[in-house]
């Protein structure tokens, strides 16, 4: 494995810097940050905190900025994608524990599983997690822990593979339940989470993007009924 921190950026001044300087401490030069149509400062302050930066001229939702990335990265030759948001929730020190939580299944997906406790935790995030899970189980036939967890260790040539077309969030369960539809396997490790009162801005639209996810959840249903038989045959397998 070769592993790169990935950090998609949209409007983040307030705490990229910071991301990136705690990132680099355990990871070093193999960081690269996707500015994805930032308007604000947040490619020239990453850079002045010490990442390399790809920028995409628009903005194009944090899905799309996340293929652009994994591409980038394969094509330096890394074979990983260390992935955290920018926003200061995600504790860049605990990098290390999720990689060698993935390097026992190089070829899954490793998600972080946010530790949703505290009272800084907005209760909209636990009730979202939990809907979401559901969904992404169910259309998955493999537990998922945490579909809407941003910190998750990609391996790149597989993801690359997959015809996902969510651009937004959503993408980050869309890519979970065809992963599992293309037979590769979802393992999770804990991570905790910091929710910031100050400089955290979150472009997550309470609206637009859970209608988002749920349309995704009603296509990808149909999708799974359709692979039933594969799906059923292949956890049969796996139960020995």
């Amino acid at each position: 494995m070769k592993v790169a921190a990935l950090i998609p950026v949209y409007n983040n001044a307030g705490t990229i810097a910071d991301v990136v300087r705690r990132t680099r401490t355990t990871m070093g030069d193999d960081l690269l940050v996707v500015v994805d149509g930032a308007t604000d400062d947040s490619e020239a302050l990453a850079q002045q905190a010490g990442a390399k930066t790809f920028a995409l001229p628009m903005n194009r939702g944090k899905g799309a900025a996340l293929r652009a990335g994994f591409l980038a990265l394969a094509q330096r030759g890394y074979t990983h994608a260390a992935v955290l948001d920018a926003d200061g929730q995600h504790l860049p020190e605990q990098l290390p524990g999720l990689i060698e939580a993935a390097s026992a299944c190089p070829d899954a997906i490793c998600i972080g599983v946010r530790r949703l406790a505290g009272p800084d935790v907005p209760p909209s995030s636990r009730r979202g997690r939990a809907i979401s899970n559901f969904f992404a189980t169910l259309n998955s036939w493999q537990t998922i822990k945490d579909a809407q967890s941003g910190m998750r260790v990609y391996p790149l040539a597989k993801v690359l593979a997959l015809p996902c077309e969510e651009a937004r969030f959503a993408y980050e369960m869309e890519v979970l339940v065809r992963a599992s539809w293309a037979g590769m396997t979802l393992v999770h490790a804990d991570i905790d989470v910091h929710y910031p009162k100050e400089n955290r801005v979150s472009h997550f639209d309470m609206w637009s993007d859970n209608l988002a996810f749920s349309w995704l959840s009603f296509r990808l249903f149909w999708g799974m009924v359709a692979r039933i038989p594969m799906l059923a045959w292949r956890r049969l397998r796996a139960l020995g």
